[in-house]
């Protein structure tokens, strides 16, 4: 199994009735070594298991043993997010500066307040994609402050006709340490920058309440 069909079953995984994320470990050969879920806790764990058991053989094709499986149950208080309240993507833009270094900026909005952020690296340390990863992972923070967010993965996966990004993201609960990956995709535009970021987005925006 490649990344792409991993990543692909984190992000069918965490559409799962009460699953809010998933992660997908393989090893150096491309075989699963474990399967981890975490669930809001309102739903049985063996119910979510034979979900998952059934999504992992449609979408890779056979089928996994379940003894690699692992369900966690996370209880969250859920509070109503009003949709102008949701943190919107407003832009996101690069900045070539001397010997090499690119800044990525990325501009939110939030309660009716625009959130700027940027990230500056060479052109070796970080790849531009990751740049504006982290620029919006940074935005994100300055309304979740309580939450320690770190960029993954972000990779392109074709889906049939189109491409799509996928950003995968650790999100750590600083108080009390508790942590979740997150996966978020969008269909990958002419305009790379703000598909990275829509995508980033894509993957708090949905949890965001249970955040702030």
């Amino acid at each position: 199994m490649d990344k792409g069909l991993a990543i692909e079953l984190e992000k069918q995984f965490c559409t799962l009735k009460n699953v809010h994320s998933a992660h997908v470990d393989l090893d150096e050969q491309g075989e699963v070594l474990a399967i981890g879920i975490f669930s809001d806790g309102s739903r049985h764990p063996k119910e979510i298991k034979r979900d998952v058991e059934e999504t992992f053989r449609q979408i890779a094709g056979f089928r996994i043993n379940h003894t690699k499986i692992s369900i966690v149950e996370q209880q969250f208080e859920r509070g109503i997010l009003s949709d102008d309240k949701r943190i919107r993507f407003l832009t996101a833009y690069q900045v070539q500066k001397m010997n090499g270094v690119i800044e990525g900026f990325v501009q939110l909005e939030y309660n009716e307040e625009t959130i700027v952020e940027s990230v500056e690296a060479h052109q070796f340390e970080m790849e531009l994609e990751y740049i504006i990863a982290n620029a919006t992972a940074r935005a994100l923070m300055k309304v979740a402050k309580d939450y320690s967010i770190r960029i993954d993965r972000v990779k392109e996966v074709s889906m049939g006709q189109v491409d799509v990004i996928v950003v995968t993201a650790s999100v750590i609960h600083q108080p009390s340490g508790a942590g979740h990956m997150f996966v978020g995709s969008v269909v990958k535009t002419k305009d790379l920058l703000s598909s990275v970021a829509k995508a980033t987005l894509d993957a708090l925006n949905r949890r965001i309440d249970q955040m702030i």
